[in-house]
């Protein structure tokens, strides 16, 4: 401990001096006597008095009540700081006011004792934690370093004996790479440049074995191929392994990486239909944690939604859709006459996959689908990797262009030009005269003209269509309770 001298001057003065009536005795005020647990540069404190110009303070400190070697400071202060006391160290002190009339009495002398040794806070005993642990202990002033230490025994002796030091300005730090289902032990101590103090209680914690993968569930079924997977950080590691298998005992599997940091991560594109098996791997420098391994399965087919299978009466441009798969670029839809899909009537298509939320949707072009006809449809995904099997085969019958009633309106009607352009006359398989309702409906089903019209000797002349625009629609007539529907076909 550095000693302070006085100067010449002032050790003149100690020799001559008496204590001087004039100048109050200072009255210390902290620490308290007696008290423990003070810091290595406790501040010494006490009220200050009056005197002459050029007061100052006498501090003595000694580690006996007879004050036998005291160290002995000097400031014109009311306070002073000490540095690097010993720890678990008894000291003494008094202080004494001085000036060119002479001194003060000495104060009473008080006693404090300096900390022993550090508080652990963190972790508790017995728990388990996090392979990078993270101690936290009360910070103590005036100590440059905290030191810890982790073993595997609680002598503290054997060769995986682990030491740390931090500095002893912060009150928490974490002891990285421990060994995953490793019981160790730990300790601490505090240290500056003239001591270093007893070592903290050993408290033993263990090192977690628990690795928990979220998702998918386990034995989920209908997985995407751009399947996501989840799971609960490890804290501690350097990376990740996933591992990827459609053997359950791993023998061949792939193997994909992800940060330390992460929690979720999309693998290649996996195939339509297959069951899979993963499981992970949580590592750093010196150990690896492997978790459990699950099952799932993806999904094998796509899912139709509409026209419902077996539908009567579907518009001749009807709209197909189906579940939307994320994970493919594109699907390929059939559609014949025929549940074999063989011979004429056989029209493919390739379908772009969307992004939008919602059903994916094809809406079949004109001119493909002849009324009263029974239609099959089926569709598949391709992806980057795979191609799924084929959707449940659809059907769904079209809307009937004309009605073979018994009554006075025949079997359909014969529309002519075809196609039209302004208007289109037509002629019944009868002689009828009268009035008749006609409506035009588009393939959605919404009325675009409906107005009365006359009919002679079976036939409407100049039915106007006005500026319909292109496309094919359904006309209908009714007269004396009967109707008939036919196909237009408009082309400016």
């Amino acid at each position: 401990m550095k000693r302070i001298y006085l100067s010449l001057v002032l050790a003149l003065v100690y020799a001559f001096a008496i204590a001087s009536p004039d100048i109050y005795t200072p009255e210390l005020v902290s620490p308290a006597n007696n008290q423990g647990g003070v810091a290595p540069n406790v501040e010494l404190d006490w009220n200050p008095v009056v005197g002459l110009a050029g007061l100052y303070y006498v501090v003595h400190l000694s580690t006996d009540e007879a004050f036998t070697n005291p160290t002995e400071f000097a400031t014109d202060l009311s306070r002073y700081r000490m540095a690097e006391l010993m720890f678990g160290g008894e000291y003494y002190w008094k202080v004494r006011a001085v000036d060119p009339s002479g001194s003060s009495e000495w104060s009473e002398t008080r006693k404090f004792t300096v900390v022993t040794r550090p508080i652990l806070r963190r972790p508790n005993q017995g728990a388990t934690v996090d392979c990078n642990v993270e101690l936290q202990w009360d910070i103590i002033n005036g100590v440059s370093h905290f030191d810890y230490q982790f073993d595997t025994t609680a002598a503290f002796n054997s060769p995986e004996l682990l030491y740390f030091s931090a500095s002893g300005a912060v009150n928490k730090a974490n002891a990285a790479n421990l060994l995953f289902g490793t019981k160790y032990y730990l300790r601490l101590r505090a240290r500056h440049a003239s001591d270093t103090s007893a070592w903290s209680d050993v408290r033993d914690v263990t090192i977690t074995t628990t690795f928990t993968l979220r998702k998918p569930d386990p034995g989920a079924t209908g997985i995407t191929p751009d399947a996501e997977f989840q799971w609960t950080e490890v804290k501690g590691i350097n990376k990740y392994n996933i591992y990827i298998s459609t053997d359950e005992n791993f023998v061949h599997y792939e193997t994909y990486n992800a940060i330390k940091t992460a929690t979720r991560i999309k693998p290649d594109t996996l195939n339509f239909g297959t069951q899979y098996y993963w499981r992970m791997a949580a590592i750093h420098s010196k150990d690896t944690l492997i978790s459990p391994a699950r099952s799932f399965s993806t999904v094998a087919t796509v899912a139709l939604s509409a026209p419902a299978n077996n539908s009567t009466n579907v518009i001749l441009q009807p709209i197909l859709s189906w579940t939307k798969l994320t994970g493919v670029r594109s699907y390929a839809l059939e559609l014949a006459r025929n549940s074999d899909f063989t011979g004429t009537g056989l029209y493919k298509y390739s379908i772009n996959a969307t992004t939008s939320a919602g059903a994916e949707q094809f809406k079949v072009p004109i001119n493909v689908l002849d009324s009263a006809f029974v239609f099959y449809w089926r569709v598949r995904a391709i992806s980057s990797r795979d191609t799924s099997d084929w959707s449940a085969t659809w059907n769904f019958r079209t809307v009937t262009l004309g009605i073979n009633d018994p009554g006075s309106v025949n079997s359909g009607l014969v529309i002519y030009p075809t196609p039209a352009s302004n208007y289109i006359n037509i002629k019944m398989n009868n002689n009828l005269n009268g009035q008749a309702e006609a409506t035009l409906y588009d393939l959605l089903g919404k009325t675009r003209i409906s107005r009365s019209v006359a009919v002679t000797s079976g036939q409407i002349k100049d039915f106007d269509l006005g500026d319909m625009p292109e496309g094919v629609y359904i006309l209908r007539l009714q007269i004396n309770g009967i109707s008939a529907m036919s196909r237009v076909i408009i082309k400016k």
